[in-house]
This record gives structure tokens, sequence and C-alpha cells, in this order.
């Protein structure tokens, strides 16, 4: 698979099968391919706001922010 152009290495991340198995049953119907998809989805959603309280922490932390 390619995104832009290049093409895009994928890994595994582990978790439990009862999980993955309980998100799998959620998903049907929803218009998702897997629960991969889904998982790929929220962390394309959440990671920006993760990324922006990082950086707030750290201007907290060099006194930039009260």
């Amino acid at each position: 698979m390619s995104r832009g152009g290049r093409k895009i290495e994928y890994v595994n991340i582990p978790i439990p099968r009862p999980l993955y198995e309980r998100l799998a049953k959620a998903l049907e119907g929803s218009g998702y391919r897997s629960p991969t998809e889904y998982i790929i989805f929220l962390i394309r959603k959440n990671l920006p706001d993760l990324e922006a309280k990082d950086v707030e922490r750290r201007l907290r932390a060099l006194g930039y922010l009260p």
C-alpha cells in the first residue's frame, strides 16, 4: 500500500485477542472493513491531541506557560 507515492511499512501491535474479537463484533455493519482499519482511524484522530498536550507540557516545564 502506498500513500502519496510512498510505500507504507506496517508493524504489529499486540492486543489481547478477546478485546480484538469484541471490537470485530462491535464493528459489524459499521462500514469499517476490519478492527485494524478502525484502530488506525482512532490513532489518526487522537494523535494530534496527544502531540499538542506534549508540546503544552514541555512549554509549561520551560516556564513559558502558567
